[in-house]
């Protein structure tokens, strides 16, 4: 994963080719971006370096310059697959990551994660469950910032077993 500041004017801001976020030999996927509101950003990213799939997280500064751990902060690294992160800013220099998870080894629940400004993890290791209450899969995650710390995620919901749904959540700072 690379990631390249451009300006206005379409100038490229950083070394030609872009600054390195993640270069392990496993495929990275799935990055998203949020502003870190400094002129930098925030990258979240699933990849498979530790033989399943994980979630990593990355600072990159409004010059170019990584900021967190070679290669993104463990985000989650749970022993089953975690994929398709979305993330959003937690209004205190942070960020807040949500994902599908197959912990459970049956379904894909809705997990997330607070990441703090200095890489940190915040909340529970390996993330909060927000919904594993049904025995059909929770897929496909979106988080917006609700303004006060925490976010609002979203996802695609099985547990009708027919069809799917959209169910929401609110997650508070703590």
């Amino acid at each position: 994963i690379y990631a390249q500041r451009i300006n206005s004017a379409g100038t490229m801001l950083w070394t030609a080719s872009g600054v390195n976020i993640c270069n392990q030999a496993a495929a990275q996927r799935g990055a998203k971006i949020v502003s870190d509101g400094l002129g930098g950003a925030f990258i979240t990213w699933f990849d498979n370096r530790a033989g399943n799939y994980d979630i990593y997280t990355q600072r990159i500064a409004t010059a170019g310059a990584v900021v967190w751990t070679t290669n993104g902060v463990a985000t989650c690294v749970s022993a089953t697959d975690q994929m398709k992160p979305d993330i959003c800013s937690d209004g205190a220099a942070g960020v807040i990551i949500a994902w599908y998870d197959y912990r459970s080894t049956t379904t894909f629940d809705i997990y997330s994660q607070r990441v703090g400004p200095g890489g940190a993890i915040v909340w529970a290791v390996n993330g909060v469950v927000m919904n594993n209450n049904s025995g059909y899969d929770q897929t496909d995650p979106k988080v917006v910032s609700d303004g006060l710390g925490g976010a609002i995620l979203s996802w695609t919901d099985y547990r009708t077993g027919i069809t799917a749904d959209i169910y929401a959540q609110r997650v508070n700072s703590t």
